[in-house]
């Protein structure tokens, strides 16, 4: 009896499985390059020195989604490729490499963001700006709910750039 059940329900799997993955629309992936530079005035949302910074990040995300059978995108996920982030001034520069990885829930219409979002250290001070863990957004509301690491630009970020 039990291996007259076992071609049955091999057959009976194969036969719901195989229609859902061919009518099953692939997810389609795409790499979206970014290197822009922004220049915040001191006492800036962006800048708590005393002085101007400039942000540059340059990089490039790779972006896929995922389709229903219709075609139409039910979720996406983007990860940082060799995403490089620098803040300079007066002739100073700090970077981190962030291998940020988000996801858009279209159903919801939230964004996360999970992972180490970026680690700017200073040799002999330490981490002086971070973020890491999970974060959520509400792109509807703009309501933004975080856990886990974040260490805010301060006074030892400032020093690093500092004249």
């Amino acid at each position: 009896m039990r291996t007259l059940l076992r071609p049955i329900f091999f057959f009976t799997v194969t036969a719901l499985v195989v229609p859902m993955v061919a009518f099953a629309t692939p997810p389609t992936t795409e790499a979206i390059s970014f290197d822009d530079t922004f220049v915040y005035a001191p006492g800036a949302d962006e800048n708590p020195c005393s002085f101007e910074l400039t942000y540059h990040n340059e990089g490039t995300y790779l972006v896929t989604t995922h389709l229903d059978s219709s075609g139409v995108a039910v979720r996406q996920f983007a990860r940082g490729i060799d995403f490089l982030e620098t803040y300079s001034a007066n002739g100073k520069a700090i970077s981190s490499r962030t291998p940020a990885s988000v996801h858009f829930d279209v159903a919801t219409n939230t964004l996360v963001g999970t992972g180490n979002q970026r680690h700017f250290i200073v040799p002999g001070v330490g981490i002086v700006y971070a973020q890491a863990g999970r974060f959520v957004i509400d792109l509807a509301t703009g309501e933004v709910s975080s856990a886990g690491l974040d260490v805010p630009q301060s006074e030892d970020f400032c020093a690093a750039l500092a004249p």
